[in-house]
């Protein structure tokens, strides 16, 4: 079992990213208090926790229920994480002034909890590993928990990305923002042409 929760950790670690999404905080927070920073972070995770765990025991269900099957949210989740790559590539994001706080927690569900922390690769990947445990209620509270320690990671990160910030300048902020808008982009074809291809039949499902 024990082996079992590392090879979950890792793959949902990977997933996530907690690293991959200080450049998107740091663009659409860039013009944001530090106090209304601090309370995007938490929200963000707050809703990308309620997210995962929703979808590691609801998700396979609901995708049934709908008669959704998994190659079909592949395709339709890689083609909503390459328009949003365009939007970062592109630098066409809203930023988000000093207004109201419902603005902020407009910008923590999207685009930073949906789809940046909580995409649809995770959500399919929370899924998938649903499908695989979900004769076991341990082991799907297990995961539970390993989602909750790293987006208590991603919070961390978050919560010092100010740091990370006054080190690197915006300009940098900017050029990683791109960088990882190109990577998510090549992330968001490959995950649309894996589920074209599980749905002709070249590959087997995974």
């Amino acid at each position: 079992m024990w082996e079992e929760l590392v090879k979950v950790a890792v793959t949902l670690f990977v997933v996530i990213d907690p690293m991959g999404t200080l450049p998107l905080f740091l663009s659409i927070t860039r013009d944001s208090t530090e106090i209304l920073r601090r309370r995007i972070a938490r929200r963000a995770v707050i809703v990308s926790f309620g997210v995962l765990v929703g979808f590691l025991f609801a998700g396979g269900t609901l995708l049934s229920g709908l008669g959704i099957e998994i190659p079909s949210f592949r395709i339709a989740g890689g083609i909503v994480m390459f328009i949003f790559a365009l939007q970062m590539v592109f630098d066409t994001q809203n930023r988000h002034k000093e207004g109201s706080p419902e603005e902020g927690h407009d910008m923590a569900v999207y685009p930073l909890a949906i789809p940046a922390i909580s995409g649809p690769g995770s959500m399919m990947t929370v899924v998938l590993m649903a499908e695989q445990y979900g004769s076991s209620l341990l082991m799907n509270l297990a995961i539970a928990g390993i989602i909750g320690l790293i987006l208590f990671a991603t919070w961390l990160m978050l919560r010092y990305a100010g740091v990370i910030q006054s080190l690197i300048g915006s300009t940098g902020a900017s050029i990683i923002s791109r960088v990882m808008g190109l990577i998510l982009a090549a992330m968001a074809i490959q995950t649309v042409l894996t589920g074209i291809k599980t749905v002709f039949g070249w590959i087997p499902v995974a």
